[in-house]
């Protein structure tokens, strides 16, 4: 083999593989809606932003003991694009027509899919060269460990039972809470560690976005909800994020809409968002001042979110008329 040939092939390992494995991470669960669940149910998860994934698997196991490890959902996603905003979104278009165009979507309409199960359950996010096929079982002689084929790496996972003690949860992160099983888990967005008890919050549900205060985890933090599809909040995990996160000084508070901003240099701030307190991009500004008018937001409780180059800055105000 030519010197050439040797490097080239080296630079293909060194790159191209590597890519492939890029870290991918469970980041908001949707198993059980209020009322029907179909086709509200969805799978989201968080990357970095504009990276392309390859032999990369979505499963859902079973986690009952009389039939754990078989894959009850496989979703594969290659060729798929990290969403602008870190986010792909696994649900339906008719449960969820208004997915920020930030978020890649995929649709599973066509697929009936994802259909989750709302007792014991595992959720792994996966790469694997060799294909994951539904309804196969990888862990037969149930022994908690799954038997994946040759390459294959968890990168993330997480998962529940509904009180049945012989059930097997497979990635060694078991959710629980105060009652009941949980109808959704959420990812704190400044918590970017794998495999992470301390990473996620749950609970049930009284709405579509609501947590039922009486049946939740012991973590749960004021004004968490569900956010398909958009950034989750509030922001307040124990976990690592690339930038340094940090209050913003906003007033008055509660306001009409005209907002001072404190101790910001407008030259350093790449762009402000605005969200609903159920996840929802609401207003976005390209240029910020120390004065901001948000004067044509309905009234209620928003998260406001200013970047620069070095930091993230998060504030909550009340828009009151």
């Amino acid at each position: 083999m030519s010197r050439l040939l040797l490097c080239l092939t080296a630079l293909f390992f060194l790159v191209i593989v590597p890519e492939s494995k890029s870290q991918l991470l469970l980041n908001e669960l949707y198993v059980n809606a209020p009322g029907s669940d179909e086709p509200f149910e969805f799978i989201e998860l968080k990357g970095t932003p504009g990276s392309t994934l390859n032999s990369i698997y979505v499963v859902a196991f079973e986690s009952d003991s009389g039939s754990a490890g078989n894959a009850d959902v496989v979703i594969p996603l290659n060729g798929i694009t990290v969403g602008s905003n870190g986010l792909i979104f696994i649900g339906t278009s008719i449960g969820y027509p208004n997915i920020p165009d930030e978020t890649t979507f995929k649709d599973t309409l066509l697929l009936g899919l994802p259909i989750l199960e709302n007792g014991s359950i595992s959720f792994a996010v996966l790469f694997s060269p060799i294909p994951i096929l539904k309804d196969v079982d990888y862990d037969t002689n149930n022994d908690g460990v799954l038997d994946l084929p040759n390459g294959a790496l968890l990168q993330d996972a997480v998962g529940w039972t509904n009180g049945d003690l012989t059930a097997l949860v497979y990635g060694g992160v078991i959710l629980t809470q105060s009652a009941g099983t949980p109808d959704a888990a959420v990812r704190f967005a400044d918590n970017t560690t794998p495999f992470s008890l301390q990473a996620w919050y749950n609970g049930d549900l009284t709405t579509a976005t609501t947590f039922d205060p009486l049946e939740v985890s012991s973590n749960m933090p004021e004004g968490a909800g569900i956010t398909p599809g958009n950034i989750n909040i509030p922001n307040n995990g124990t976990g690592i994020d690339a930038l340094n996160i940090s209050s913003l000084n906003v007033y008055p508070n509660p306001s009409q809409g005209l907002i001072n901003i404190g101790n910001i240099n407008p030259n350093e701030v790449s762009n402000m968002l605005v969200y609903s307190i159920d996840g929802r991009l609401v207003r976005q500004f390209g240029v910020v001042d120390s004065f901001v008018n948000l004067g044509n937001l309905e009234s209620g409780l928003y998260w406001i979110e200013l970047r620069t180059k070095r930091e993230v800055k998060r504030a909550q105000i009340v828009i009151s008329y």
